[in-house]
């Protein structure tokens, strides 16, 4: 079964916060641009697994499918992806204002908004580490090599050694 853009499409939205159904933040179209874009990061992450998108913008489908942890991957990559426009948009406007009801000050919300980027680089950061984790574990596992020694006649030292490789 093809994995489309538009499958990703809530959970990004989930993922954004953008979850109040009668004033959402974000359209459709903006995020599905998120989540191309997102997927071009995943591809500058993840360089041994890279996916294309085929198909009109609303109905592209990934090639090769990406399994549930790599299409976890790409709506992470699409949040940090929008959460960094907004570090843009919010930065254009920062701005304090004193009146005599009290004071209005936008000037941390690029600061907070940098936060969630963070927080979002850290999780992909680590699930791409469990995986290259895993990976070099299961090759480890496969290898097949043991170290043999042998005691010689040497009174320092630890002697001779014999790797002998088992398929």
């Amino acid at each position: 079964m093809a994995i489309l853009i538009s499958d990703l499409t809530s959970r990004l939205s989930r993922e954004v916060g953008d979850t109040d159904l009668s004033n959402l933040y974000y359209t459709n179209s903006q995020l599905i641009t998120g989540i191309i874009d997102g997927n071009n990061e995943f591809n500058l992450q993840s360089p041994n697994q890279q996916y294309s998108l085929s198909g009109s913008v609303a109905s592209s489908s990934f090639s090769p499918d990406p399994g549930v942890e790599d299409q976890q991957l790409i709506v992470l990559c699409s949040a940090l992806v929008l959460t960094r426009g907004e570090i843009q948009k919010s930065a254009r406007s920062a701005f304090s204002h004193s009146n005599p009801a009290g004071s209005t000050n936008l000037q941390r919300i690029p600061e907070m908004l940098d936060m969630q980027a963070k927080r979002l680089e850290n999780k992909i950061a680590d699930i791409l580490d469990k995986r290259s984790r895993y990976n070099v574990e299961s090759e480890l596992d496969s290898c097949g090599i043991e170290l043999r020694g042998s005691p010689t006649e040497l009174t320092e030292g630890l002697g001779e050694s014999t790797i002998i490789t088992t398929n």
